[in-house]
Formats: C-alpha cells, structure tokens, sequence
C-alpha cells in the first residue's frame, strides 16, 4: 500500500536518534514500494520499524528534555486524528477531514526565499500598504515586519502539521476514479489557519509538494500568454507577482496579526465541504417544492444604486440596513458583496468549479465576479487551487462547495465592482470579534462567522444564444422548459436546490453550517456571464430557495420557520452583464434602473464582456441598449404578491405552462406572460 493516512507519529522526540530512525523508516519504505517521490509506507511496514526501534532504543535513552513534537501514538488514535473523529481538545485548529483516505507529502527545497519572495510582489515595497489592525494588537505591518514574522515565526517556527509529521502536508485523497480534485462529493476537509497561510508562505517560496502537483504553486508561477479572453496583460506576467501575489501577501499579514496565531498558535479554522455524494433529481426538488410555501423562502430585498432611493416596494421585506447602505461617490455601500451583515454567504456564480476561468485570467483583478472574489478572498483562492491536482487548466476544487471561516480581508469590493482596484487592507478587519465556537464530531473548534462563502453555478453554463437578444431577455432559448434541454428551466432550480440545501452536505457538518449561516446574500445568479433571463433566474432562485429551506429549519441562531432568509441584490450595473438585471423591474421602475447604468457605465476595469455582446460598435459601453417595449408592465414584487401564499410548486408548474404556450415569442416579458396569460 502506497497509504500513510494510519502511519503513526515516528517517534518525534528532540534526541537526533529519532530523527534518524524516522528517515531510516522512510527510505525503506520508499525503497519498498520503488517510489522516491510521495513519502508513502504501508502500515505494516510502519508498525515493524517503529517498534523495533523503541526496542532497541528504550534502554539506551533514558530520561531526555520534553520533547518538541508529539511522541508515538496508538495507530487508531491517529487514525481517528486524520479522519475528523477523537481530535484531543487541546489542539484547536487542526487538520480535519472526513475524506476516508488521507496521504501526507513532504515539502520541497524552496526556489526563493521568504524575502526574495517578497521582492518579487513588491520590488522595492512599491505597492506594499503598511497597516495596523484595530483587533489585532500594537504592530504596524511593515514590509521589514511581515517579512520577519514570515520567515522567523511561520515558515522557520513551530511546524504547524507537527501532529502529522516533520516537514510534511496532508492531503485528503479522495474516492478511486474521480480525479477531479481531492474532495470527492460529501467529503470536506479544514485547515487551521496558521496551516493555511504557511501552505501560502511555502509555495510562494516555490516549494513543491513532493509528489503532489498541486494546483497552488501551478497557479502561483504559470506564465500569462499575453492572450486572456479577461484582461488585458503583459505577456511572461505570473499570478505571485502581480494582484494575485499582494492578494496572498494580505492574507500572510492577517495572519500574522491575528491574535489566534500568537505565540505558535493554530488560530481558527477554515473548512471547504462539496456537495454530495449524490445529485437530487428534479423529481427529488418538485417533491420538496409541492410541501414548500413560498413565504417560507423569507426573501428580502435590497435595491442597490439601481435608479431609485434604495426603498423597496410595498409588502417587501427589505435585507436589513447592516447589509444594505448605497454607495457614494467615494466608494462602496453595502451589499453581499461588501459583507457586514454577520452570517450572511455570499453567493459566487461561478463555474463548474471554485474561482471560475480565474486559472486563464491575467496576473490581477479581472473577469467576472467570481474572480475578483478570489482576490478579496484569497483563503478561498487557497483551498480550490491547493486542494486539487487535477491535470489541464482548471486544478480546482469542484463546485458547489461552500468554505467556512474565510474572511474578506481588503476594502473596494462590492456587486458593481466599480472600486475594486483598491484592494486595500481593512484596518478595521475582525479578527477576534468575529470568532464563534462551533462543535464538529462533538469537538470544538473556533471558526469565523464573517463570511460564509457557497459557490455554485447555474446550468446555463455557455449554452450560447443570441447576443443581441438575451442581453434583453429575448432570446428564446433562455426561456426553455423542456425538461430535455440540459439548460431548461427545471435545471436552474434544480442546480440551486443542490447547493443550498443542507440535506446534501455530510450530516456532521450541517450543524456547523446551521450555526455559521444566517442568510443567503445573492445578485442576478443564472443571468451573469452565462447570459440567463433575469426574471426566470430570480424565479428558479425563490422557487429553489423555498424548498431547500425547510433543510435549514431548527437553527440554533433564528427561530424555527425564519432560518436562511433569501437575501436578493439588484443592481442597475452588476459587475456581470451590466444593466440587464434591470429587467426585474416593471415599467418605469426598469427605465429607470437602465438608465442609471447608461447615466453612470462602469469603468473598464470593473467588468468584462466577449467581444460579441457589447451592444455599442467599437464600444466599451457595458450597459444594455434597450428597445421600447423591453421593459415590461409587471415588476418582481407582481410576482411575490400574487404567488407568496402560493406553494413553490405552484409557481413553477404556471411557469411551465405559460412559457410552454408562449415560447419562441419573446416580445412579452416572463412576468407578463405568467401574470396577465
């Protein structure tokens, strides 16, 4: 067996005798089994070598000093360690997974050093933004400070995978066959986060994980070609030097003035869990809609600088102003973008997988919102890239996944993406106030309650279409409801009940995410870059959202019958196709909202289209350019008022039928065709 998730520690004392019984074991075992590269033994190889060792060496060592690694364990005990179950509660913090395999690789020589690393994102400290945090004591983070705790108290300190070995990383490996990254669906796996920024600290030092190709350290050091469908770049440009490097250089700096990691200390976790193991049909979903009300999906609104004053209609509960502030001249208000409403996720539309077409994006902020997430969340960056060596360009953890205890660590960000190019570090960052204390596998662990994190895409995924007609809403492939069509309709609710609903995540965890997640914050999901309806995308949201709540019901945080409200954002110019979100909106309230994007177009730099969907020639106009009749009569809060005693499975059987009588005409919008016949 090639499997060292039962090996037991190696007899971890301070007298050098261990340390060369310990590589004496290694290298028989990687004689053994003819491989030199993955630090590999089988356990009963293991059980000889140890134990023939303390036999022999039990007489000659005698009393020696406490020594600074654990001493030899029982084989289950480790075992259990490994696996999430029996973590003494003395260690806070540690690796844990529920993956049933677990392999442990060991760090490579370095490229670069800690401070030539340094040079390399910031030559010269250009660029560098010293900063004191309000939560995270008297030091002000200068490049001489982040550097020296970097190197002296991270990389060159206490090993923080000391309690799996010397010099080694864990990896959980997941199901045989499925090669797409190493959690295999149901499975999670949490770092703590001392763990998690010294995987940063060694890969941008360009150590590789010997017989692991993980996807970090490739996405640190790959070259832009010059030719990214995002944004514009230099051709030789690599990720560690760019925006992507001071990304992960910001992550280092909380790290180091975390309070939690003082004094070697492991700090909270951060947890990554995919959906799974199986996929809920869309018989499984109409099931749950026929048994869900609608209400029950607690929508709230917030009108994010989308030509109105921010007050939401009649009969409309509103997110709550911590979550909901307009934007100034200056910068950002806030939305689930900026976060600030505690417990409320934030929904990243991305892809099939976490961060999107990031791994073809240039060396910086760019692409859709999924990207620029990456940026302001580099832990999540972190966790999809290093947890998977799949072969190719995308090396990323599959989605949907959520990831628990990462923060939002700079200033700029919100659902426009308007002021993103800040990417600067919040003073005012939590790093103490925002810890809470959850129970996993009945063992306590600190998380952060931030900002929960739930990326998932909708089925739409490059289905194509006109794109001068589903910018508008007019295209009628937008509007399928055969049940044939991999993208139709049911599809969309489908995908979103299967992210969001508890019942498809390990039982163990669901606890944590009852006590982590307070709301679900989201914008135009299924009619970003995949060019969806926005109507039929808010639709399959409320409908989804509905029946996957009643999962979610018996939160220890809210009451029965009020857990993970629906937070909806509408923008009159989301960073992902500007404008057409507008179209949820009735009449004047659309024209209005349309008209705010043409009054005030993002910059350049906040958003990115293909070619083809600019509907200005030779034009960077990121704005819809609507024809008379594109706005329809009937705005969202139509819909809400006429379906919210309804059940979920009512509104989408009437959805069904009407655009199954309607379609191909497009020339009525989907409220108006569901409302008025």
């Amino acid at each position: 067996s090639d499997d060292r998730s039962l090996l037991p520690m190696q007899l971890q004392s301070s007298d050098s005798e261990s340390s060369d019984v310990e590589a004496a074991a290694t290298a028989a075992a990687s004689r053994a089994s003819g491989r030199n590269n993955v630090i590999v033994v089988s356990v009963l190889v293991t059980c000889c070598l140890a134990l023939a060792t303390v036999a022999a060496a039990a007489l000659a060592w005698g009393p020696s000093p406490a020594p600074r690694r654990p001493q030899l364990r029982h084989l289950n005990e480790f075992d259990n360690a490994l696996k999430g179950k029996g973590r003494a509660a003395s260690h806070p913090g540690a690796y844990v997974t529920n993956s049933p395999e677990t392999k442990l690789f060991q760090w490579g020589e370095p490229a670069r050093s800690v401070q030539e690393a340094f040079d390399d994102t910031f030559p010269n400290g250009t660029g560098w933004q010293s900063v004191r945090f309000a939560e995270g004591g008297d030091t002000t983070w200068t490049p001489e400070a982040i550097v020296r705790w970097v190197d002296d108290e991270l990389v060159h300190g206490a090993d923080p995978f000391a309690a799996q070995g010397t010099g080694i990383v864990p990896v959980p490996f997941s199901a045989p066959g499925y090669a797409q990254c190493q959690l295999a669906p149901g499975q999670f796996v949490a770092y703590s986060r001392r763990q998690l920024c010294y995987i940063v600290a060694k890969s941008l030092m360009g150590c590789p994980t010997v017989g692991y190709n993980n996807g970090l350290l490739r996405f640190m050091d790959q070259k832009v070609d010059g030719t990214s469908i995002f944004v514009p770049s230099q051709e030789g440009e690599v990720p560690r030097l760019a925006g992507f490097g001071r990304a992960w250089w910001q992550q280092l700096t909380t790290c180091a003035a975390d309070p939690g990691l003082a004094s070697g200390g492991q700090g909270s976790l951060v947890l990554i869990a995919v959906s799974g193991p199986e996929e809920p049909s869309v018989n499984d979903v109409r099931n749950e809609a026929k048994k869900s009300f609608l209400s029950s999906a607690g929508l709230r609104v917030c009108r994010y600088d989308d030509g109105s004053d921010g007050s939401v209609p009649e009969g409309i509960e509103a997110v709550p102003e911590e979550g909901c502030r307009q934007p100034t001249a200056a910068g950002p208000g806030r939305d689930f973008m900026t976060g600030g409403l505690v417990g409320q996720a934030v929904v990243d539309i991305t892809a099939g997988w976490l961060g999107g077409y990031i791994n073809t994006n240039a060396a910086g902020i760019g692409g859709g919102q999924d990207e620029r997430l990456m940026t302001y969340m580099p832990e999540v960056l972190t966790l999809a890239f290093f947890l998977s060596q799949a072969p190719g360009q995308w090396p990323q953890v599959r989605a949907p996944a959520w990831v628990l205890g990462a923060r939002r660590l700079a200033l700029g960000l919100d659902g426009t993406c308007r002021w993103d190019s800040r990417i600067e570090l919040d003073s005012d960052l939590e790093l103490t106030s925002d810890i809470v204390t959850v129970k996993l596998n009945d063992v306590e662990y600190d998380v952060s309650a931030a900002s929960p994190f739930l990326g998932f895409y909708s089925k739409s995924q490059d289905w194509g279409g006109n794109p001068g007609l589903n910018r508008r809403n007019k295209d009628p492939g937008q509007r399928s409801v055969d049940p044939e069509v991999w993208y139709s309709f049911d599809q969309q609710v489908q995908a979103y009940y299967r992210a969001v609903s508890l019942s498809n995540y390990a039982d163990e965890l669901q606890p944590v995410l009852r006590e982590l997640v307070k709301s679900l914050g989201t914008g135009p999901w299924g009619a970003g870059l995949w060019f969806g309806d926005s109507q039929i995308a808010f639709l399959a949201s409320w409908i989804a959202h509905a029946a996957a709540k009643s999962t979610w019901d018996g939160t220890t945080l809210l009451p029965k019958g009020e857990s993970l409200p629906l937070d909806y954002y509408i923008y009159s110019a989301f960073t992902e196709n500007p404008s057409n979100q507008c179209f949820v909106h009735g009449s004047s309230k659309c024209q209005a909202c349309l008209d705010r994007c043409a009054e005030k177009p993002l910059p350049e730099s906040a958003f990115w289209l293909p070619e083809d969907y600019y509907m200005k020639p030779s034009s960077t106009f990121p704005c819809v350019v609507s024809q008379p009749d594109d706005c329809g009569t009937h705005g969202f809060e139509d819909v809400v008022e006429a379906y919210k005693h309804k059940r979920a499975s009512d509104l989408w059987n009437d959805l069904v039928e009407a655009l199954g009588k309607s379609n191909p005409d497009t020339s009525r919008s989907v409220f108006d065709i569901l409302l008025d016949g």
